[in-house]
């Protein structure tokens, strides 16, 4: 009996170890929060407050595809900084075949908002990028970092095929939502062609549904800090 309750107790614990392990590699294979850096020195980034009336469509989109993947799918952080700062941005692939792509939507100070794809790059083998600038004049800009594991270099969602067709950057017009807060739609424009040319809209939730097998969307809002004491 001893023998028994013996080999059952390593048994279990054999389990429990292969099982820890498992967790420990997928865990490994999951992106990170990348790295930011203001002026040369790292930053931490804190948890964006979504709890309010303004952020419920974003607030639901995050729950209704973090459950869709039953992932914390999309994160949403935010940051504090200042017109010319130094930004540095350190997005990290954990596995071979992903690829990492930046989004950026910026807020000017004159209340114009401009989407743009700033840099996407695919990974043969774990690896890391960069994407550095010095903050200009602004109101508010968000970076959108999307990992997406996609095994071939030519498999681009449509999103990134859009912007590289040739470089764009869109002017949005306007936010839009439905009765219950529970959508968001985007009115944008290309502004290298004619003003007089169509209008086109989004809805967010397409945007994300076109992406190849997502494993992490980090959205960073950065809010406008003090300036730097002269």
């Amino acid at each position: 009996m001893k023998q028994v309750k013996y080999i059952l107790t390593v048994g279990m614990a054999a389990l429990l170890l292969f099982l820890s392990e498992g967790t420990l590699r997928a865990a490994e294979d999951i992106p990170q929060l990348p790295r930011f850096f203001l002026n040369g020195k790292p930053v931490t980034l804190t948890v964006q407050d979504l709890s309010g009336l303004g952020t419920r469509p974003l607030r639901l989109l995050v729950q209704r595809n973090n459950r869709k993947h039953k992932d914390e799918l999309i994160q949403v952080y935010a940051l504090g900084g200042s017109e010319g700062d130094d930004l540095r941005i350190e997005p990290a692939a954990p596995l071979p075949g992903m690829r990492v792509t930046l989004y950026k939507i910026l807020h000017e100070k004159d209340g114009s908002r401009y989407l743009s794809m700033p840099t996407s790059v695919y990974f043969n083998e774990p690896g890391e990028t960069l994407y550095q600038e010095e903050i200009g004049e602004f109101r508010e800009a968000f970076f959108i970092v999307i990992f997406e594991k996609t095994d071939s270099s030519e498999k681009k969602d449509i999103n990134i095929r859009y912007f590289e067709e040739r470089v764009r950057k869109l002017s949005i017009e306007s936010y839009k939502t439905n009765l219950l807060l529970s959508s968001l739609k985007l009115k944008m424009r290309d502004i290298s062609i004619s003003e007089t040319e169509a209008f086109f809209e989004r809805d967010v939730q397409l945007l994300v549904d076109r992406l190849i097998d997502p494993r992490r969307i980090f959205l960073i809002r950065i809010w406008k800090a003090a300036g730097k004491p002269t």
